[in-house]
């Protein structure tokens, strides 16, 4: 079962643009690649700045460890969820009518957030934002994946992430000044404005291709959601899913919320000083995803670099439990060192792209990341859970509780490495000889070329 799904690849549907189809505005492809980072980036933005008034939260609302965990988890856990028909609607409607009524719904949700006097307003707030946001990151892909061949994809999507990251940057210290200057309810409404406007430029901007034309018959809607049991019949992506479920979610955990809650409770750090180390984790992020786009294009190896980022991301774990951390300089550098490894991620979505054909490509790459932020939502409301175990001290759990949480992270990070290749182990080593073999090639033809010279 390691050979990928094979079936003729459909043609694409004839383009459109100009005023005679709705005011669509012709975007070239920087212009593009810009309106889909903007996209991906309010979506980071809204998964991230929680983190920064988490401590705020907790005590204007009056939540319990709990509570906070579970606002925190809500958004990933709608996020996923809709991975299932936005995978669906992506391939039926297109991305820019799906990625535009989206982003509309995650800007009412951020406007309910601003209005939250509770943990059951948050919570509701949360879901609408997260379901709101579900569209924006693979919609992009989608994009990618019909504009771009499939060799340039994961440097793309990496690419995409890298800028995206301006939304981790602007939900540290930026929106900690601003929440301090003006408070976090306002500072979410402005968000929700941004939002909207983004909608706007989303519907005017992105292409039409992928959409269904009046001529075309079309794909039924049981048909398109059947297809869905495909990919998940599919034995390597069980390998793929294994790991995506604690990738990116263990590094959400901290950048997504609980680094926050850890930075304040255990090194007493104020709202700016919590932003400035998030702020830098972000960065962080950012630049490991773009050193990657730009590695990506001089290699053929990706197995080694899935590895890399998660043995880092456990070592950062491992070293914030068991390590004598006792500064917040000092947590910064590890929040740094698993920030910029994340791009892990990114190279499981490519992993599962390149197992199946175009027309699933909506479906293969949002079943995915449905796990993958399944996961998330777990590693938000988990640590909640465990963290509420310990007696509070002074208001919020000990210095202990912390470290068993991210040990615990640590070690499933690398139980789910060992089933990704426990289940990938063919497909790894046949990528393996197919690289030596090209090596040896390589080196055969500059022999041969020296010999010619000579």
């Amino acid at each position: 079962m390691d050979e990928p799904v094979s079936e003729p690849i459909p043609p694409e549907p004839p383009k459109h643009g100009g005023p005679e189809h709705g005011g669509e505005i012709r975007t070239g492809t920087a212009g593009l690649l810009i309106v889909l980072a903007a996209a991906f980036t309010v979506s980071q933005f809204y998964r991230t700045a929680p983190a920064v008034i988490g401590p705020e939260l907790r005590s204007g609302l009056a939540l319990s460890p709990a509570q906070l965990g579970l606002a925190a988890g809500a958004f990933f856990i709608a996020f996923s969820l809709m991975h299932v028909p936005i995978g669906v609607l992506l391939d039926r409607y297109g991305p820019r009518r799906v990625m535009a009524a989206m982003l509309t719904i995650a800007s009412a949700g951020a406007a309910l957030f601003s209005q939250a006097g509770g943990a059951i307003g948050l919570v509701a707030a949360q879901l609408l934002i997260g379901a709101g946001c579900s569209a924006m990151f693979v919609g992009g892909l989608v994009v990618v994946s019909q504009r771009f061949p499939p060799a340039r994809f994961g440097g793309l999507a990496a690419l995409l992430t890298s800028v995206s990251g301006v939304g981790m940057i602007v939900s540290g210290t930026p929106f900690a000044a601003l929440a301090e200057a003006v408070g976090w309810r306002t500072g979410f409404l402005i968000a929700a404005a941004v939002s909207l406007a983004l909608a706007v430029v989303i519907f005017r901007a992105v292409p039409r291709r992928g959409e269904r034309q009046p001529e075309q018959a079309a794909e039924s809607f049981l048909r398109s959601v059947l297809d869905l049991g495909r990919i998940f019949r599919h034995g390597p992506v069980w390998g793929v899913i294994a790991l995506a479920m604690v990738s990116y979610p263990s590094v959400i955990a901290v950048r997504g919320f609980w680094g926050g809650p850890y930075l304040a409770d255990v090194h007493d750090a104020g709202t700016i000083e919590r932003g400035d180390i998030l702020l830098v984790m972000s960065v962080a992020t950012i630049v490991g995803a773009g050193l990657y786009a730009l590695f990506e294009r001089r290699t053929t190896l990706r197995m080694p670099f899935v590895y890399l980022a998660a043995g880092a991301s456990a070592l950062g774990f491992w070293l914030l439990a068991l390590a004598p951390v006792s500064s917040s300089f000092q947590a910064a550098l590890l929040f740094v060192l698993i920030g910029t490894f994340s791009f892990g991620s990114i190279l499981l979505l490519a992993l599962a792209r390149d197992m199946f054909p175009d027309r699933l490509t909506g479906r293969a790459i949002t079943s995915v990341n449905f796990t993958s932020f399944l996961g998330a939502g777990l590693m938000q409301v988990i640590p909640g859970i465990a963290l509420g175990l310990w007696p509070a001290v002074d208001g919020h759990p000990p210095a202990e509780a912390y470290r068993v949480v991210f040990a615990g992270i640590g070690a499933v990070l690398l139980v789910a490495s060992a089933v990704f290749t426990l289940v990938l182990r063919r497909r790894i080593a046949g990528g393996w000889r197919e690289w030596l073999a090209q090596r040896a090639e390589a080196r055969h033809d500059n022999g041969a070329g020296e010999r010619r010279t000579d």
